[in-house]
């Protein structure tokens, strides 16, 4: 944001402080103003230079990296799909982690600290097969599954290991019309 009325080159070479004083006093005036965007005023002692917002531009693409340096900035991401700007981070060798977005339904997920949470639940039959909201970009770390019960009846339940992958499972099991509905839990990044 440029300073308004600013005056570059004030005061000039030999020139008196005394005649140059008001563009001196406007460029202090702007530079002040636009400090003061996005940040704590001024005259807020306890505060001084605290931010009360930041606004990012969206980066087109990954910043180059800064050795010994994170970075925190903002993206169109691809999860979610549709496009929506969220905060990423990039380690000084490299490491980026997508730090926001969300999706909060019955079946949905969050990403937290660099990782992906997703939920739902479904329906059971022998085989059913499960899509998550969002497929995993890199890794699945854990998928858990717990069952809900109307009575005592036994439930078995597995997740067929051929057919896991980063965009969803097949649920096998033996189940009774008790068992409804499964929920299930995964973890990944």
């Amino acid at each position: 944001m440029p300073i308004p009325n600013f005056t570059s080159g004030q005061p000039e070479d030999g020139q008196s402080l005394g005649s140059s004083k008001v563009p001196i006093r406007n460029n202090l005036d702007g530079g002040f103003q636009v400090f003061s965007i996005d940040h704590q005023n001024q005259n807020a002692v306890s505060k001084q230079g605290y931010h009360t917002v930041i606004h990012q531009v969206t980066q087109g693409s990954n910043p180059p990296n800064i050795a010994g340096v994170n970075q925190i900035y903002s993206k169109v991401a691809t999860i979610p799909p549709g496009g929506d700007t969220q905060l990423f981070t990039k380690t000084g060798n490299g490491g980026i982690s997508q730090l926001t977005g969300n999706r909060a339904l019955a079946n949905g997920y969050v990403w937290c600290a660099g990782l992906l949470f997703q939920w739902g639940n479904f329906n059971p039959n022998s085989s059913t097969t499960v899509t998550f909201p969002v497929a995993f970009p890199t890794n699945i770390f854990n998928i858990q599954l717990t069952g809900s019960a109307s009575n005592s009846s036994s439930f078995r339940a597995a997740i067929s290991t051929g057919s896991l992958s980063t965009s969803g499972f097949t649920f096998q099991g033996s189940v009774d019309s008790h068992w409804t509905p499964i929920y299930w839990f995964a973890i990944g990044n």
